[in-house]
């Protein structure tokens, strides 16, 4: 019983051709045989030194004291809110004001402020090494260009 209908599933799917695809297939050795409606031109070839930049907007940084929410930071408590709850129930009276509403400087923001000061002076000695050493390659290449004779060139 198994096999009949393993055969006429495999008749089933099995591709008649036809001529649907024979009239395909010629409106596209048509259309290939025809002029391109675009054509892209190949790039120059330049002679000569190339030089790439590439350019990056600065970030808008904010002020640490700008949070960007209208309940102020004396409700809002700086923690989750099944944490606040929790300190809530554990912490005494007498004792709540400085846990549950530290008030204070924003450590945590003083220190991704201080980070990135640190990564961009970090970057500006990067770029200058890097300024210096295609100073010196360029440099060495005016000289070698200049003459051609010299040692290591």
């Amino acid at each position: 019983m198994p096999a009949p209908l393993i055969l006429a599933a495999v008749l089933a799917q099995a591709q008649v051709p036809g001529s649907a695809d024979d009239a395909q297939l010629e409106r596209i050795r048509k259309a290939l045989a025809e002029a391109p409606a675009i054509t892209v031109s190949s790039p120059v070839q330049r002679e000569g030194l190339v030089f790439r930049v590439t350019v990056h907007a600065p970030q808008l940084v904010r002020p640490i004291w700008d949070d960007w929410s209208r309940v102020p930071s004396y409700i809002r408590p700086s923690m989750p809110s099944y944490h606040f709850e929790f300190l809530q129930q554990v912490t005494p009276e007498e004792f709540r004001a400085g846990t549950l509403y530290p008030v204070g400087l924003p450590i945590g923001t003083l220190l991704e402020l201080f980070g990135r000061q640190v990564r961009a002076s970090h970057q500006k000695i990067q770029e200058e090494r890097a300024r210096k050493e295609v100073r010196r390659a360029l440099a060495d290449l005016l000289a070698c260009r200049a003459d051609p004779a010299r040692p290591g060139c």
